[in-house]
């Protein structure tokens, strides 16, 4: 989110203070992340600590994102960074149309911006095979969803159909992705009939369903100085095949993410593993059409986000149609380009 939320600084303030005991000395908004519902703060404690803080839209809020990495951590998995409690234990506080939460802050790099080293990879198969083996206790297997073979945001992509066919847009940016749609209008709908049609033949297919973080590229992934590796954002979190989580590992869902040998050291760590291809396939076409539908989601329905944010959307929309980039890696995938 490049602007902050409707949400001022002195009740943000007050509401930490009140419910973690931590006197603040500074609060700096952080114009980081791609979510549209959440924002991010780096908050300066009086005795020098610093933290950082998630505000989230309440509606939007999945307490799993915050339970789940709270059990694992607790259960002993390794490079998971939970939010802090509250003195009420609690992991996150309501304070108006908003949900806050905070966490340890992470002094060091993305992993997007510096990379892995060949051991850190080797950490993360070892951390994703933990996570993908953990078994949830009976109170939070309620809250995780199992894969449904429907990709998040399906539905966006049929609305906009309908919004692109108009003949005038709110502003530049609406026009500007109407334009670059239609441009690119066939490509789209082989992307989504494909992915439509792996998700029905996995649909009927009874294969064992995992704990994935499904969210796993680098840019949540955090190393800090003593180049220890922290996997954030569990806001995906869910049950499903193993390729979920695998994908990102395995080619990546951008240009030049993931090299062979980094692959390699990261299976060093998973362990071995059969790889089907098919569902690999579809996770990659169902980032495709999850993607797509949140940028659009930005820029055609989302109510009160800022020019930048918007703008920000209709670049990363257009990105993933890059060589190389997500579109390219999907429909190479399974052989259906070229």
């Amino acid at each position: 989110m490049r602007e902050p939320p409707k949400l001022a600084d002195a009740t943000i303030m007050a509401a930490l203070e009140a419910n973690y005991g931590i006197p603040i000395s500074a609060l700096s908004f952080l114009p980081i992340g791609a979510d549209a519902a959440s924002s991010g703060y780096r908050v300066q404690a009086v005795d020098g600590a610093a933290y950082f803080l998630k505000v989230r839209a309440r509606h939007g809020l999945s307490p799993r994102s915050l339970l789940v990495p709270r059990y694992l951590h607790d259960a002993g998995v390794h490079h998971i960074l939970p939010a802090l409690p509250t003195n009420a234990r609690a992991l996150w506080v309501p304070v108006n149309d908003f949900a806050l939460s905070l966490f340890p802050f992470v002094e060091g790099r993305r992993a997007a911006d510096a990379g892995l080293s060949s051991q850190q990879w080797i950490e993360l198969g070892s951390t994703v095979k933990q996570i993908q083996a953990s078994q949830l206790p009976s109170d939070l297997r309620p809250i995780v969803p199992r894969e449904s073979f429907t990709p998040t945001r399906r539905e966006v992509l049929t609305q906009l159909e309908a919004e692109i066919g108009r003949p005038a847009y709110s502003d530049a940016v609406q026009g500007e992705l109407a334009e670059f749609w239609n441009s690119r209008r066939e490509e789209i709908r082989a992307l989504v009939d494909r992915a439509d049609r792996l998700a029905r033949q996995l649909r009927v297919e009874s294969s064992a369903l995992v704990l994935c973080h499904a969210d796993l590229h680098a840019w949540n992934m955090l190393i800090d100085f003593d180049e220890d590796l922290w996997l954030v954002d569990w806001d995906e979190t869910v049950l499903a095949l193993k390729e979920r989580d695998l994908m990102f590992v395995m080619g990546g869902i951008g240009r030049d993410q993931v090299s062979p040998h980094e692959t390699a050291s990261f299976l060093q760590g998973y362990g071995e593993a059969e790889i089907d291809p098919r569902a690999l396939a579809y996770y990659r076409y169902a980032w495709a059409v999850q993607d797509m539908g949140a940028y659009a989601e930005q820029v055609f329905f989302s109510v009160g986000l800022g020019v930048e944010t918007r703008r920000d959307a209709y670049e990363g929309f257009v990105d993933m149609f890059e060589p190389g980039n997500i579109v390219d890696i999907a429909f190479e995938s399974d052989g259906a380009r070229g």
